[in-house]
């Protein structure tokens, strides 16, 4: 064995025993003070660590019996929550022990007597679960049927549990739709779908999805983006189609998007007009011509570019005529593009919603080739014909123009949500 992994299995193997050691220690310290159940969770923690260790089990056999017979003291004192809490208590320990060899001792009724509890302990909760839910204490309930499941309920008694937590999460997004707080009915009616419900419950749940999405809706229209001169054409309007259809549709269930097509034919019919932008009334106007509560809009300012040139190296290449051998030169190129663009959201009265900047850039690299002579005469890869002839700057910049175009229409979605959300309660 080499010595390193020797001495690492020495050092981990003495690091067990001490910590053992000091849990049998923690144990005796426990046992003295009267805390059994410390006593013997320390006992347990020792064996797991190092069953060798001498008269660790003894003593969680005498710990272990005072505790549990402690546990059963208390049960038999106290009101259905307790007693089984207590009987539970006592029934990890005996599992613990059993696990690390040592047979607590009990009486011989402890298991039929803690069913009993457990048993007696789950009616109590879901009686005071039933009648929170009579009580239109919703909270109460669910948090009752929650507590009832501790006491590992069977089958019957996990459909009865759903059942109640069904209706009572329901009940309580149906009082939440009438006071208009639709995201919270929203996210009771899928907390009670997530439960299972059967066909009944679950086709009233969905129209009762269905209604608050439809009380709740806020319809926005996402208008072709504008920019300055220099900014292309095709690059504002793949921004507007990426930023509606890529990153705001189906983000917010409560924010509904007017068809994209329903807008680029709005915006044909209107070509040439003023820019949306200047005026939150023709926002306004466009929203409602398009039959939606908000406009929403991205400006972009000037694209600026901005290249960093790495270091030169040589390659090697061969005359195509002569064979000659000859050498040129490779520099990597790192091309970035910055924007920085508003998304103004205006509402169907000309206020304006959101009015907010965001910044976004595109990277991309690309290799630019230089020789003494003619290049052409060279027998060159695709790619290092692609360097002489800057066919790789232009791959590069569509390439950081697409990047560019992705991370700024996420940017003005994410900043355009912020804005959009809070508009449904």
């Amino acid at each position: 064995m080499p010595r390193l992994l020797a001495l690492s299995l020495l050092v981990t193997l003495a690091w067990g025993c001490a910590s053992a050691e000091d849990a049998y220690v923690d144990g005796m310290e426990y046992e003295t003070a009267g805390d059994y159940a410390a006593a013997a969770d320390a006992y347990a923690t020792a064996l797991e660590r190092d069953r060798s260790l001498p008269n660790v089990a003894g003593r969680l056999a005498v710990a272990g019996r005072e505790a549990v017979r402690r546990w059963i003291a208390q049960a038999n004192a106290a009101g259905p929550e307790p007693a089984a809490d207590a009987y539970l208590a006592a029934q990890a320990l005996v599992d613990r022990a059993a696990a690390v060899g040592v047979d607590l001792e009990r009486p011989a009724a402890f298991e039929a007597n803690r069913e009993a509890a457990v048993f007696a302990a789950l009616e109590s909760v879901y009686a005071d679960a039933e009648a929170a839910y009579d009580a239109g204490d919703y909270a109460r309930t669910l948090d009752r049927t929650r507590r009832a499941r501790r006491y590992a309920p069977d089958v019957e008694w996990t459909a009865a549990l759903d059942v109640l937590a069904v209706d009572a999460h329901t009940a309580w997004a149906e009082a939440d739709l009438d006071a208009g707080r639709f995201r919270s009915a929203f996210a009771r009616i899928e907390s009670a779908a997530a439960l299972g419900p059967g066909p009944d419950r679950r086709e009233a749940l969905d129209a009762l999805r269905a209604a608050t999405l439809d009380l709740g809706a806020v319809v926005a229209a996402v208008l072709p983006a504008e920019g300055d001169d220099d900014v292309p054409e095709v690059f504002l309007r793949d921004l507007t189609d990426v930023l509606a259809e890529d990153h705001l549709a189906g983000t917010d269930p409560f924010v509904v998007l007017v068809d994209p097509a329903d807008v680029r034919r709005w915006a044909r019919e209107r070509r040439g007009g003023p820019d949306l932008s200047d005026s939150p009334r023709r926002l306004a106007d466009a929203a409602a011509d398009l039959g939606a509560d908000l406009a929403t809009i991205a400006v972009v300012d000037r694209i600026t570019e901005r290249e960093v040139a790495g270091d030169v190296r040589t390659e090697r290449a061969r005359v195509r005529a002569t064979n000659a051998a000859v050498t040129y030169t490779l520099r990597r190129i790192d091309l970035t593009l910055d924007a920085e663009a508003d998304v103004v959201v205006v509402d169907a009265a000309g206020r304006t919603v959101c009015d907010a900047a965001v910044r976004a850039d595109g990277r991309a690299s690309y290799d630019r080739a230089s020789y003494a002579g003619d290049w052409r005469e060279l027998d060159l890869s695709r790619s290092a014909r692609a360097a002489f002839a800057d066919d790789g700057a232009d791959r590069a910049y569509a390439d950081a123009l697409d990047a560019l175009r992705d991370r700024l229409a996420a940017a003005l979605a994410a900043r355009a949500g912020r804005c959009l959300s809070p508009l449904v309660p």
